[in-house]
């Protein structure tokens, strides 16, 4: 591997393998290694929202995850004493091809990502720990650990997905900010017998701390309570959760059995910076904060995504490494949101009194109301993420009434169809690696510019234009010509690629 490329992505959860598959696909040299001598059994995530298995959908794992997990398409608020529902999130209207959640155990979820990378020529290193650091202008000189012996070793770049207590935040310097009085959570995987249906997630609200639950496949589902500092136990009995269970789930959920049970702490927090020279932070690593809304793999998933396709620009095609301060840029607004958003549904779930009923006034407007619970089903799904005011989103000429902007994930494009007529959508076409350029009209030297950074697709349409679609499915630059001086333009300038590679 050449250290002025190859890419050290540290940490085999969900972040960490979707970067470093995500870095294969686009050509990169990859070394993936996790502390862990084997995978984990502890099913921390298990919910996959939209917008990140239309991304796994362009990975090529949608069909396997879907066979492990459930689908979801529901989303309800309940009173935790009485039952009474007080808000439902109906999926199936949004505006995705996976129009729900995908609930699905993380060790599932991992061994579906293993194996993709796998395929790709990744294989995790287990028992591997990363114990110094050292970067330059050239690179990272890192210091790895194994039961053996120490070993040195030289990268272009370092990619820590190696979650809520990373090493590698710790040696680069930095640290979590935010709220750090803590919150308890309880959570377990169990067997359950329920007459609720098994394809609405739930969160009750309580006045001792709310409580989720999430069905998984057959009679598993996973439960997670807010609870009081347990001290020094690692883990709830079955007895306890037994009774969260009965307490704060209006008696209409019955645990019969468990797989896994735990404690941890949640500290509401995220790092000031994401980049740090030739070392990125990603996932629980540079964000942590409430399971509420099951949010915090799917963010950490999209970090993957969004960082993956950049860093192969500047490590295989040489663009400007200040393009990586775009990953900063990006998705350090969507993280602190993610925290505030978590918080305040956490904090509003455990209101009691007058505050209790503020709350319960407001969820019934937004049962009742479409317009609301429709735009709360697509922030759920995480649909509402976009990059409207990035530097890389682009718009060239006037904007057509209708048509996606520069920013926005990118639509399903029209009048494209397979030979049975059916509509072609824009994660199919991410199936290959790199950049899709959309074409409306003729794509003259459109190839000849865009080379081997991805694939030209045209389009039938009366108005002349393109759209380039970015890897993780947003849009950069969006015109109104077939111009390849804008097409060339765009990249050089904005993407910072080198012009040697983008000449005709």
């Amino acid at each position: 591997m050449s250290a002025t490329n190859g890419v050290l992505v540290v940490g085999a959860g969900p972040v960490g393998l979707v970067a470093a598959s995500q870095l294969a696909r686009l050509g990169v040299p990859v070394r993936l290694i996790d502390v862990l001598e084997a995978p984990t059994d502890e099913s921390r995530a298990v919910v996959i929202h939209a917008r990140s298995l239309e991304m796994l959908a362009a990975l090529g794992v949608r069909p396997q995850l879907e066979a492990r997990g459930r689908r979801v398409d529901r989303f309800e608020i309940a009173d935790g004493r009485t039952g009474a529902t007080r808000a439902a999130v109906d999926l199936t209207g949004i505006p995705s091809r996976h129009p729900s959640m995908l609930d699905i155990a993380q060790p599932d979820t991992e061994a579906v990502l293993a194996e993709r990378a796998a395929e790709l020529g990744v294989v995790v290193e287990r028992g591997v720990e990363l114990t110094a650091l050292a970067q330059d202008a050239d690179g990272v000189e890192v210091t790895l650990r194994t039961a053996a012996e120490d070993e040195t070793a030289r990268f272009g770049w370092v990619v820590g997905a190696d979650g809520a207590h990373s090493t590698t935040r710790h040696l680069v310097g930095t640290h979590l900010e935010g709220g750090f009085h803590g919150q308890h959570f309880a959570m377990a995987d169990v067997e359950v017998e329920t007459s609720l249906a098994p394809t609405t997630g739930r969160m009750f609200t309580h006045p001792d701390g709310v409580a989720m639950l999430f069905p998984l496949r057959e009679t598993r589902a996973r439960v997670i309570f807010l609870v009081d500092d347990p001290g020094d136990a690692a883990a709830p009995t079955l007895e306890q959760i037994e009774a969260l269970t009965e307490e704060r789930m209006a008696g209409r959920v019955r645990v019969t059995g468990s797989h896994w049970l735990t404690y941890f702490e949640i500290h509401h927090a995220q790092v000031p910076q994401y980049r740090h020279g030739r070392v990125l932070l990603a996932g629980d690593a540079a964000h942590v904060h409430s399971p509420a809304g099951a949010q915090g793999m799917n963010t950490g998933i999209q970090d993957a995504a969004n960082l993956a396709w950049k860093l192969a620009l500047v490590a295989r095609h040489g663009a400007d490494p200040g393009l990586l301060d775009s990953y900063q840029e990006e998705r350090h607004p969507v993280g602190a949101e993610v925290v505030r958003v978590t918080t305040t549904l956490t904090d509003v779930g455990t209101a009691s009194g007058p505050l209790a009923a503020l709350r319960d006034a407001a969820m019934f407007v937004v049962g009742h109301v479409p317009a609301l619970g429709e735009a709360a089903a697509e922030r759920l799904a995480e649909l509402t993420v976009g990059y409207p005011h990035s530097s890389l989103s682009v718009r060239h000429g006037a904007h057509r009434h209708g048509t996606a902007k520069a920013g926005e994930h990118a639509p399903d494009p029209e009048g494209l169809r397979r030979a049975d007529g059916t509509p072609v959508a824009v994660e199919e076409l991410l199936e290959r690696p790199g950049f899709v350029l959309l074409v409306h009209g003729d794509d003259g030297a459109l190839g000849d510019v865009l080379g081997d950074l991805g694939t030209v697709v045209p389009l039938d349409a009366d108005d002349e234009g393109m759209a380039l679609v970015r890897p993780d499915g947003y849009l950069g630059l969006v015109a109104d010509t077939t111009d390849p001086d804008v097409l060339r333009r765009y990249l050089a300038d904005v993407l910072r690629v080198p012009a040697a590679v983008t000449a005709i």
